[in-house]
């Protein structure tokens, strides 16, 4: 996979392995805060802790609008680090405002590259079946109508499992799975119109909406965790390995791009983006961390989370749904 090739490129990076490995501690420190160390003390030193990281990343991501981070000198990045410290001040009292940001931020990104790897694994699939001249045609029929039921199936069975609950939160969930049947059809309708006139069959859709599902059902899940599981610490760490392989396939994409971003956007670097992406994770996992001041989050915030996800959810599901039905060329898997 491409992205693999990006991380092996930022794993050259000596600064890169070193912003890397903050990270996942501080993700580390976060998670164990949230289930096994409540204590003031320790929720202090893991605050201070992503405080002191969180300002060298914010001086990092504007320096890598000027120059590349992994061209800094060594003494450069001591300087920036001890500059960093007296962020701890205000950090507090823009945490609320700055943490929304990152929320809404971390939704559209994450879910713009977790699209991606549904299409791109759902075009994968299908083009491989596709070189078997033979017999294509019965086993691109067969991927179209099994995945279409298998996902018709799990969207039943998620409906039904959470309208049952009489919470506002829940039932909103349920809802939302509700209108994917409906943009899914949409989509189905596209497929189906472009087979009858053109004779080009994109069989993948249905794959590319079960695994959608999925991540919709996982974000899903993350944010109603507590209103559903009697323990939901128990599902943490499940949600913190599908963030953290989300987080590198992420990086990996960026970084396997670098040329094609930098002749894009000519000012904004690959680093730049790499940097605000981690710096955006760090603060969006911070809420998990007991006793935290300065962010509120309330059910009316969940919902309003719910419905933006639901958004985007349509945006995406079109956006790369209706490109992929006509851009794709079968047996053309994209890189």
């Amino acid at each position: 996979m491409s992205f693999l090739t990006g991380l092996k490129n930022l794993f050259r990076k000596p600064i890169y392995i070193i912003i890397i490995i903050a990270f996942i501690i501080s993700w580390f420190l976060i998670l164990f805060g949230y289930l096994f160390i409540p204590y003031i003390g320790y929720n202090r030193f893991v605050y201070i802790f992503i405080g002191i990281l969180g300002g060298f990343l914010f001086f990092l991501l504007i320096i890598s609008f000027f120059k590349p981070i992994d061209e800094l000198n060594y003494i450069i990045v001591i300087v920036i680090f001890l500059l960093s410290l007296p962020i701890l001040v205000i950090f507090n009292g823009v945490l609320n405002l700055f943490y929304r940001f990152c929320l809404i931020a971390n939704q559209l990104l994450t879910a713009f590259f977790a699209f991606k790897l549904c299409m791109d694994s759902s075009t994968k699939v299908d083009d491989y079946l596709y070189r078997d001249k033979k017999f294509n045609k019965i086993t691109r029929s067969l991927e179209f109508l099994i995945f279409g039921i298998l996902n018709l199936i799990a969207l039943i069975i998620i409906w039904n499992i959470l309208i049952n609950f009489s919470l506002k939160v829940v039932i909103f969930s349920a809802i939302i799975f509700r209108r994917m049947y409906w943009v899914n059809l949409i989509l189905m309708s596209f497929v189906l119109l472009r087979l009858i006139f053109t004779k080009k069959f994109s069989a993948y859709i249905t794959l590319f909406f079960l695994l959608t599902f999925f991540y919709v059902f996982y974000i899903i899940i993350d944010i109603i965790a507590e209103f559903i599981f009697s323990d939901a610490a128990s599902t943490t760490w499940y949600f913190f390995l599908i963030d953290l392989g989300l987080f590198l396939y992420i990086i990996g994409s960026i970084f396997d791009k670098v040329e094609y971003l930098e002749n894009k956007f000519k000012i904004i670097r690959a680093d730049t983006i790499s940097i605000f992406i981690i710096l955006m994770k760090l603060y969006t996992q911070i809420i998990k961390l007991p006793g935290v001041k300065g962010v509120i989050i309330s059910i009316g915030d969940i919902i309003q989370l719910q419905i933006f996800l639901l958004i985007i959810f349509i945006l995406f599901t079109l956006l790369f749904g209706i490109y992929s039905i006509f851009a794709h060329k079968e047996g053309e898997t994209p890189r």
